[in-house]
């Protein structure tokens, strides 16, 4: 049996990296799950994983996006790296 997600696209499947495969799967591929961003390296990690959703999402309107499970991953991996990029910012 596979660990692929059985929402996801095949092509999205086949373009993430093994470490990539790994973390969606450590996560769950629930946007509930996603932690926030510690380091540089975690956020160009991030900005990678949030990239791949949105190819994979590309045909759907923003509604579709919004009650897909993949699209919600997308917004909560997207708002985490807006978390970080905003962490010295003052108020």
């Amino acid at each position: 049996m596979s660990d692929a997600h059985p929402r996801l696209a095949p092509t999205l499947e086949a373009e993430l990296s093994v470490e990539d495969q790994r973390w969606f799967r450590s996560v769950g591929w629930s946007d509930a799950r996603v932690p926030p961003v510690a380091s540089e390296a975690d956020a160009t990690a991030y900005a990678r994983r949030e990239a791949a959703l949105n190819k994979a999402l590309g045909g759907l309107t923003f509604a579709e996006r919004g009650d897909s499970a993949e699209g919600r991953l997308a917004a909560a991996i997207g708002a985490a790296l807006a978390n970080w990029r905003e962490r010295d910012e003052e108020d």
